[in-house]
């Protein structure tokens, strides 16, 4: 006989199921298991489920698994999760799908913005000065004074992962805490949305996959304009085509934007990853040991945006608009579909006087070769990568 298993739930934050060895029925069987092919966890199936005592003679009925995602799955993208027994021959997979569509946005309004430019980028990457190049057409609408720009799109994409996600009693709001006080500072996931704490039928999960995502994605993206709507009106400005906002390069925050505004314009704003590790260590005060590995993961997340781009997507080099400011502004405007505003070329200076970390933009360009030692630049063989992809020089 070969090991059987099935998995009985998946979700966003766990999957659920059971593993046997029907030969060994005392085994307790370790799986493996993979999101999108990359392993994030081990799982002992050694809990009890009632009805698996009469697997086969003999059988102890503890071949129950749990395992929650150490980060939950996005809701914008599809994930194929795999579970493999590390001793015997045996494989569970489940697919989950992304949320389903929403409806088009809302166009007319004399006062009302169609959309977003989504400025995305890791820290010290000089995303504050490529705001104020936005906020300077009067079509484009920023809200927030720098470097607090309002990310009212990122809150809710945020938001909107919450609210669609299955229970989790364990580790969110449980029905039982529903009108508790301290709740009154804390949303959780629905707690009502467990099929083994209140049951499930067929009609019910349709309803969860096809109606609350696409239902509270329309409403969030409602209140994100309306939002953006009394901005223009508080800043005069009237027919805006664009309303801008930052986020860093993680997916949920981004994704979540795409999934309520089909027409994003996102612009990915990069830098040498050696010069944003002296920034952040000049600025902050950030240790170096912190400072690589945090400016590792966003050059990883660029590099991922990167592989999947597509022309609603332009990669914009902070060295490039350092170096030539006027012409990278009239890409950026160009690839957003606007004539460019004549250019202040006192910007950049007043500025970099307030956030920059050297005596001038140009010379915080390369500052790596001065303010890092051979020892530290040994951190940064794991970066020739994304040096190589964006252009940057090895050594």
């Amino acid at each position: 006989m070969k090991p059987q298993g099935y998995i009985d739930e998946l979700t966003r934050f766990r999957v659920v199921g059971w593993a046997a060895d029907r030969d060994a029925p005392e085994r307790t069987l370790r799986l493996g298991v993979f999101v999108n092919g990359e392993g994030c966890a081990v799982v002992d199936a050694n809990r009890h489920r009632p009805g698996l005592e009469q697997l086969v003679p003999g059988a102890t009925g503890r071949y129950a698994f749990v395992c929650y995602f150490p980060v939950p799955l996005s809701p914008y993208r599809r994930h194929q999760v795999t579970l493999r027994a590390t001793d015997v021959d045996l494989t569970l997979t489940a697919e989950l799908p992304a949320l389903g569509a929403i409806a088009a946005p809302r166009t007319d309004e004399v006062w009302r913005p169609h959309g977003p430019i989504l400025l995305t980028s890791g820290g010290r990457t000089g995303s504050t000065a490529i705001m104020e190049v936005l906020r300077a057409h009067p079509q484009i609408l920023v809200a927030g004074k720098p470097p607090y720009e309002v990310e009212m799109g990122c809150y809710y994409a945020y938001a909107l992962r919450a609210l669609t996600a299955t229970a989790n009693h364990e580790r969110s709001l449980r029905p039982d805490r529903v009108t508790d006080v301290e709740q009154a500072y804390h949303l959780g996931f629905n707690p009502y949305l467990d099929p083994f704490v209140f049951g499930s039928s067929p009609a019910v999960r349709q309803f969860q996959a096809a109606n609350i995502g696409p239902r509270v994605g329309e409403a969030f993206r409602g209140v994100i304009l309306d939002y953006y709507e009394t901005v223009a009106r508080a800043q005069e400005r009237k027919y805006p085509l664009f309303f801008a906002e930052k986020t860093l390069p993680e997916p949920d925050s981004r994704l979540g934007i795409r999934y309520m505004f089909r027409n994003t314009k996102e612009i990915v704003l990069v830098r040498d990853p050696r010069d944003v590790v002296c920034s952040f260590m000049k600025s902050g005060g950030v240790p170096f040991e912190q400072a690589v590995p945090n400016t590792a993961n966003a050059m990883r997340r660029c590099l991922e945006i990167k592989a999947v781009a597509d022309d609603s997507v332009m990669f914009l080099r902070y060295e490039d608009f350092v170096r030539d400011p006027q012409e990278t502004a009239a890409a950026l405007f160009r690839f957003v579909g606007l004539a460019p505003p004549a250019y202040d070329e006192g910007s950049m200076g007043r500025l970099f006087s307030g956030h920059g970390t050297s005596r001038s933009p140009v010379d915080s360009i390369g500052r790596w070769r001065r303010d890092l030692n051979a020892e530290q630049l040994r951190n940064f063989e794991g970066f020739q990568r994304f040096l190589g992809e964006f252009g940057y020089e090895l050594d």
